[in-house]
């Protein structure tokens, strides 16, 4: 399990000056947009701005707030959350505001494509409290998205910071279609802060449900587990397991847990399937469920496939009636377990086996067994046909066709 997540250490950053082709640019992008009203943006930056005299290169260096700040309400892709905030400089108000805005926000990138560090450096200063706003906005995005390659260590780790000290609102970010996208990208750095990959995936964690079972936010999930280390994802892949049912039985979380199997490494990877394995005589009758078995199914890993084919003999006619678990039972004939299922069709008691040959989603079923058998195993294709000889006048109707006409051509097949 990842240890546990401590402030990072401040790393100093260097300090050079800024062209004055860019602070004529930066005086261009404050007048241009009209922000010299000495207002800020957020809704936690509300005291009016001071004369501007010392003009961008003026802005002092901004720490990540510590203590000493009192709790203010920000609006981040819709919800309202309350977390501490530092005052910011009015120079760091006009970068902010210019973020915000679709002219702004393509000056800004056009800026930052200098790499000049310290443009970087006003960037994030101005940012940084906001950053949670600005990962979230329709034009401050792009902004966030130019100015995280360009960041240095220091500055990754006062967003994971910042990402610890408020995870739910890093959640929040996560389901917003502008968060997402965001953090993801965000995720794609970590390999520049191993503290920044704590901290995402921490908070992750802690909302690691509600996150899976919307179709935005999985997706923050899902690019952890494919960048990350096996040890970086303990935390999500233990919540996986834990979680694994009301995923699978979930409209949305079906597809996540599906998308989760194809990517998950290590040994964590054969306790998950294992555990969907021996629950799936419920979940192949669950309209959700029965696709994450059939995802099992076509893995074709010998020991799932034969546990799963094993659990589902006492059930294959229920379950071959059912519009998702007919596609289990097609699956389980088209592996090399077939015989379980086959068997328990021969050895059904009753007009059982004409039911489901008769049924709109059974009939495909026996259609593939008689398939499947004639070439793998002709003896047991024999005893499915004789089994269902004294019924063909009843199969001559309905859905029963399908599989007396297979049976009266079986040259077609």
């Amino acid at each position: 399990m990842a240890n546990p997540i401590a402030i990072a250490p401040s790393i100093p950053d260097s300090k050079v000056s800024i062209p004055d082709t860019l602070l004529h640019s930066f005086e261009n992008l404050r007048l241009n947009n009209g922000i010299g009203n000495g207002y800020a943006i957020s809704p936690y930056l509300t005291a009016p701005a001071t004369s501007n005299t010392g003009g961008i290169l003026g802005a002092p260096n901004l720490q990540l707030p510590t203590e000493g700040f009192l709790p203010s309400t920000n609006h981040v892709g819709g919800w309202e959350t309350t977390y501490a905030a530092a005052p910011v400089p009015s120079e760091s108000r006009i970068i902010l505001r210019s973020a915000l805005t679709q002219f702004g926000s393509q000056k800004l990138q056009q800026y930052l494509a200098y790499k000049d560090s310290a443009v970087i450096n006003l960037v994030f200063e101005a940012m940084i409290d906001s950053i949670f706003q600005i990962m979230t906005d329709q034009f401050g995005h792009h902004v966030f998205g130019n100015l995280i390659p360009l960041c240095n260590q220091n500055q990754l780790n006062m967003i994971a910071t910042m990402i610890v000290m408020h995870h739910d609102t890093f959640i929040e970010v996560c389901l917003d279609r502008y968060g997402s996208p965001s953090v993801k990208r965000l995720i794609k750095l970590g390999a520049k802060s191993d503290y920044l990959d704590r901290a995402i995936v921490r908070a992750l964690h802690l909302g690691f449900l509600h996150l899976m079972v919307h179709k935005t936010g999985c997706h923050v999930i899902l690019q952890c587990m494919e960048n990350l280390s096996i040890e970086d994802n303990e935390l999500l892949y233990g919540e996986t397991i834990k979680n694994f049912f009301d995923l699978a039985t979930d409209v949305n979380g079906c597809l996540a847990l599906n998308c989760v199997i194809d990517v998950i490494k290590g040994p964590r990877r054969n306790d998950l399937l294992e555990a969907i394995a021996d629950l799936a005589v419920c979940l192949s009758q669950d309209p959700y469920g029965n696709f994450v078995v059939q995802n099992l199914l076509g893995l074709q890993y010998p020991n799932i496939t034969k546990k799963i084919c094993y659990l589902l003999k006492d059930h294959y006619a229920k379950i071959s009636m059912l519009k998702g678990g007919s596609h289990v039972v097609e699956r389980c004939l088209k592996s090399a377990e077939r015989g379980y299922a086959v068997e328990a069709f021969v050895e059904c008691q009753g007009q059982v086996l004409v039911n489901v040959a008769r049924d709109q989603f059974g009939n495909y079923v026996i259609q593939t067994a008689l398939k499947e058998t004639k070439h793998a195993d002709r003896a047991l294709h024999d005893r499915l046909v004789m089994k269902l000889r004294p019924h063909f006048l009843d199969l001559q109707r309905g859905y029963g066709r399908n599989v007396f006409n297979l049976i009266d051509n079986q040259d077609s097949y």
